[in-house]
């Protein structure tokens, strides 16, 4: 007879261990339910298959039910004489596009099968909706919301070669925190490793962060926005992620919980009384739970099968940045770092997309944070902290010398 904690055992190593169809690759704690599974296919085609010349039209609500695809590229070629489209075109005949295709659907609703005598559209809608076990029954009796998804091959790789710069890093800072190192991917979905990003709402930097949840863990205010330091960032992302996996118990809930937060998520468990993530996209109706938290999920399986099958590396060299990250524990100003180090202004900036301009500027002589994580090249790692220990020596007398 088999004991109890054996059969737990074996049960832990069957879920930790899923396998997804597509190329096998392995999900570590990250099942995929079936609601789950149809967005993941979908989004997949997003990432590697569909380029930023693509928009895709598609079911809002069932996303894998691809009705069509408007290639801008092969459009310039063929009616603009090969004169790339500007934007508010696109938008313009998208917009066509999706009104047509609302007419087809709402014919569908008022004359069923019949409507396909009506054109090319109509036959077109049919033949999608019914290649899916679904698809008919929310044709003809659901309402249908059609949405556009430009394609993302091309940027996704681009990403892939970004995130070259800092993944050892990142993978590092979640090891050190007990967080699945496959979850350094929910970068490509957040910003595509563009240590620049900004969204319209204020999430900053490449894990998206908003002001008053960054400042849960690193350093947001006047002078310094830790949000914008890749690496800074990732610890915060991996301190939030492991905060929110204690109170939600699995991954599934604790990644969408990165988008929709973990009270969201909380609530839409107590209202279905589950903690299946599929039940919930299915059921779940709430006016802040719509598109993106519901395929946020499938968003990170998706982006870590593509890194996986196409971009993925055994780093070998785990400084590929040739950094050292210096803790400042003496009070030292930036102007000072700049007037008795080796590292000037440029260098500084460089490595620190922390520092905001106005810490070059107005607040220029005053001291940084105690214990902030200075990056700098490796190279000078040892001399600058001769240096810094050097400065803390020196009497506010010497130090004036040293202000602008």
């Amino acid at each position: 007879m088999i004991k109890p904690c054996l059969i737990r055992v074996i049960a832990i190593i069957l879920v930790t261990f899923s396998t997804s169809v597509w190329g096998k690759v392995k999900f570590y704690s990250f099942p995929v339910p079936t609601e789950v599974s149809h967005q993941v296919k979908f989004w997949h085609s997003i990432f590697a298959q569909y380029h930023g010349h693509h928009s895709v039209i598609h079911d809002r609500d069932l996303p894998n039910i691809v009705i069509d695809v408007i290639d801008f590229q092969v459009f310039a070629q063929r009616f603009n004489q090969g004169y790339p489209y500007e934007r508010s075109d696109q938008k313009r005949i998208r917009r066509k596009y999706i009104e047509r295709y609302e007419l087809a659907i709402q014919r569908f609703k008022e004359e069923g099968r019949k409507a396909v005598r009506h054109g090319l559209m109509e036959e077109r809608i049919l033949k999608v909706y019914s290649q899916h076990d679904e698809g008919l029954a929310h044709l003809f009796t659901r309402p249908v919301n059609l949405r556009v998804q430009t394609g993302l091959a091309d940027e996704f790789q681009r990403a892939a070669e970004r995130s070259k710069k800092y993944l050892p890093y990142m993978e590092d800072i979640f090891r050190e925190h007990n967080i699945p190192v496959d979850l350094t991917r929910l970068a490509f979905v957040e910003s595509m490793f563009n240590e620049r990003a900004v969204s319209k709402v204020g999430a900053s930097g490449i894990w998206q962060f908003m002001p008053a949840t960054a400042r849960r863990f690193i350093k947001v205010n006047r002078y310094i926005d830790e949000r914008n330091s890749p690496l800074k960032a990732s610890l915060a992302a991996a301190k939030y992620m492991g905060t929110n996996f204690r109170r939600l118990k699995t991954w599934p809930l604790t990644i969408t919980a990165y988008n929709h937060g973990a009270g969201g998520v909380r609530r839409a468990m107590r209202r279905l009384r589950t903690n299946d993530l599929g039940k919930i996209i299915r059921h779940y109706r709430h006016r802040t739970f719509g598109f993106a938290s519901k395929n946020f999920y499938a968003e990170f399986l998706a982006a870590n099968i593509v890194y996986k099958q196409k971009y993925r590396q055994d780093f070998d060299n785990r400084n590929p940045l040739e950094i050292e990250r210096l803790k400042i524990k003496q009070r030292v100003t930036l102007n000072e770092l700049i007037q008795k180090t080796p590292l000037d202004e440029e260098t500084i900036k460089k490595f620190n997309f922390c520092l905001k301009n106005q810490a070059f500027h107005r607040y220029r002589n005053r001291p940084l944070p105690r214990n902030f994580e200075l990056i700098i090249p490796k190279t000078m790692a040892r001399a600058v902290e001769r240096d810094i220990q050097e400065i803390a020596r020196m009497s506010p007398r010497e130090k004036r010398r040293y202000r602008l």
